[in-house]
């Protein structure tokens, strides 16, 4: 029974999503298939996913295509964790292992934007990026959604300045309160697997020592 238990939590794991179980780089893995990376933990508000989402969406149908990636901590890093709070090195970094396969669908130079809570860094954002950045700032106490907020601002003024004027979301200037649930990246995947396997394993073993006493034996040698 305990080898039958033990096996089964082994599928759950091998079945967990990789992005929780690697030390890559989530946010390389990541943004070739979409334009936003996200936070794992704490989740961004759905609100905030959903603003951010669509203007990286509509932006694209403009020809501006840009891709950004939201670091809260060093479990977004992977195997780069001496980069977090680093956003230039990490961006630098970051879209080096993009441009080959980033938008198969765009031919022109990547549009990266990189926030952490100690700052902004990218690649290919103009040479206004600067002053467009100046007057965003970055809330670390509201943590992840505190990074999608001023990414919403930086996004529309960076768009902005390069000749796609777009306006800030509404979403980005709401109150901070709790976490309504995350879109992009949500808690790890172990966060619910290793309970999980904990709750299998233990029942796993009650059964095992209500059969040895339901069959009169002792449940540890004489």
């Amino acid at each position: 029974m305990i080898a039958r238990v033990c096996a089964l939590a082994a599928l759950i794991l091998a079945a967990a999503p990789a992005a929780a179980l690697a030390d890559g780089d989530p946010a390389s893995d990541v943004l070739p298939a979409q334009d936003a990376y996200y936070p794992y933990s704490p989740p961004v508000a759905k609100p905030l996913v959903s603003a951010l989402d669509g203007m990286l969406k509509k932006l694209r149908a403009e020809g501006y295509p840009m891709k950004v990636a939201l670091l809260e901590s060093t479990g977004d890093m992977g195997s780069y964790p001496t980069l977090f709070n680093n956003p230039q090195r990490y961006a630098d970094l970051l879209s080096s292992e993009l441009p080959s396969q980033a938008d198969r669908k765009y031919t022109g130079a990547l549009h990266l934007l990189v926030v952490m809570p100690g700052g902004f860094g990218g690649e290919n954002l103009g040479d206004k990026v600067n002053q467009a950045l100046a007057p965003v700032k970055i809330v670390a106490a509201q943590q992840s959604d505190g990074l999608a907020r001023a990414a919403l601002h930086a996004v529309a003024r960076i768009a902005t300045f390069a000749g796609h004027p777009t306006k800030v979301p509404a979403a980005a200037s709401a109150s901070a309160g709790k976490s309504s649930g995350g879109g992009g990246g949500g808690p790890s995947a172990l966060v619910i697997v290793l309970p999980l396997i904990g709750l299998l394993i233990a029942g796993g073993l009650a059964g095992f020592v209500l059969r040895r006493r339901s069959d009169g034996r002792p449940d540890t040698p004489a």
